[in-house]
C-alpha cells in the first residue's frame, strides 16, 4: 500500500460523521423511549461528537490530498463541520461535492 493510497481515505470518517444524523434518528423512531434500549442511540450520539470535534484534521489532510492528486481544493468553509450540530449536514454536503468532483474512489473500502 503506497503513501497516496493511505491518504485517499481521509473521507471515509467525514462520511461516517454525516451518516450520524440518520442513524440516530433512525434510532430515535424505531426504539422505545426506555434508558436502556436508548444506549445504541447515545452511542451514535457519542460516535458523532467524536467525530465532529476531530473533522479538522480529516478535513485538512483530505484537502491536502486532494489537492496533491486530484485537480479539486475544497473551500476552508468546510473546517466549520467541528460545530456537532451542523456537523453531520456540513459532513454530507462535503462528502457530496467530493463525488461530484472527484469521483467515485477507486477502492471505498
Amino acid at each position: 500500500m503506497t503513501a497516496s493510497h493511505r491518504g485517499d481515505r481521509w473521507w471515509q470518517p467525514i462520511a461516517a460523521l454525516a451518516a450520524t444524523f440518520p442513524v440516530a434518528l433512525a434510532f430515535s423512531l424505531v426504539l422505545p423511549p426506555d434508558v436502556f434500549s436508548m444506549l445504541p442511540l447515545l452511542a451514535v450520539i457519542a460516535a458523532g461528537f467524536a467525530l465532529a470535534l476531530c473533522s479538522p484534521a480529516f478535513v485538512h489532510f483530505d484537502r491536502q490530498y486532494l489537492a496533491a492528486e486530484r485537480s479539486w481544493t475544497p473551500s476552508v468553509l468546510y473546517y466549520v463541520m467541528v460545530g456537532p450540530a451542523v456537523a453531520p449536514f456540513v459532513a454530507a454536503a462535503y462528502v457530496y461535492q467530493r463525488h461530484r468532483r472527484v469521483g467515485v474512489p477507486a477502492t471505498p473500502l
